[in-house]
């Protein structure tokens, strides 16, 4: 049986019950490393480049970049490394394909850290998707600006203000790997388009999966107030909490905190017996 192949740049460390992280937009799957040595102890940990994204499995030719598709492209390469189920953590957008990964039955639970989707209005999906228009433009002249000064903790805490509280934490290779994959995640303008038209995470029961949505403390990228609180209404059954002191992407600013929620919620779920391929689905 020809199998599709898995996403290139990739990660995967560990034993124990599978365990899959899902990174933001226009990032790879090294935003995870802080948290990585704590979660391997106990998990088998895989970590995919998101497709479409660099290092990521592409988006087939033709065919539009949307979080539908991408969730179907990251089921078929999680496939193909021979896993059918599993836990799922994920960030930002890495948050909203977990919970999609939730509602299709694939996820044994879910950790959603500040998950993208949950806006209410178009006034407010627009003040998201702004952002990162304006950053995605912007990124080929930072780069040049800024990648000398790097190595200056100041300077990347300074890049890094809107997504975190201690950017500086983030070495400089990691802070230029960041910003190039942003800058060459190309299918970024048409993914927002495509969530303009096509709206953010529709409405479904959590249950059986345990579903925690742990919010940022200091998200200043999409803010608890203005986009968090009707999740738990969106996401029925839905646990809530906070990642206390930390900003949008929370895994350098605080790996051992982030690293515990994620834990806490595989040790709580329930038990789910391993489902045959053609189970899983939409």
């Amino acid at each position: 049986m020809n199998r599709k192949q898995p996403a290139a740049d990739a990660h995967e460390g560990g034993s124990g019950p599978v365990l899959v992280l899902l990174h933001g937009l226009g990032g790879t799957w090294h935003v995870w490393k802080p948290v990585l040595p704590l979660l391997e102890r106990h998990h088998r940990v895989i970590v995919p480049t998101l497709p479409g994204h660099v290092g990521g499995v592409p988006i087939p030719e033709g065919a539009a970049p949307t979080v539908d598709t991408m969730a179907d492209l990251l089921i078929a390469d999680l496939k193909a490394r021979g896993i059918e189920r599993a836990h799922v953590a994920g960030n930002s957008l890495g948050g909203w394909l977990s919970l999609e990964l939730a509602r299709r039955g694939f996820a044994q639970s879910v950790t959603a850290l500040s998950p993208a989707g949950g806006w209410q209005t178009q006034k407010d999906y627009d003040a998201v998707a702004k952002s990162f228009r304006i950053i995605f433009t912007l990124l080929p002249i930072l780069i040049v600006l800024f990648t000398l000064l790097l190595s200056f903790g100041f300077i990347r805490r300074l890049l890094n203000r809107q997504a975190m509280e201690h950017g500086d934490r983030v070495p400089a290779e990691e802070s230029r790997r960041a910003m190039r994959s942003m800058r060459d995640t190309i299918m970024l303008p048409a993914l927002l388009d495509s969530m303009k038209r096509i709206g953010g995470i529709k409405p479904f029961v959590a249950n059986p999966p345990l579903v925690r949505i742990a919010w940022c403390e200091h998200d200043k990228v999409i803010p608890y107030a203005r986009y968090g609180a009707a999740l738990t209404d969106i996401v029925q059954g839905a646990e809530a909490l906070t990642v206390t002191g930390c900003g949008h992407v929370p895994m350098y600013d605080d790996p051992e905190q982030v690293a515990a929620i994620i834990a806490t919620t595989v040790a709580r779920a329930p038990y789910v017996p391993p489902a045959s391929s053609a189970s899983i689905g939409r």
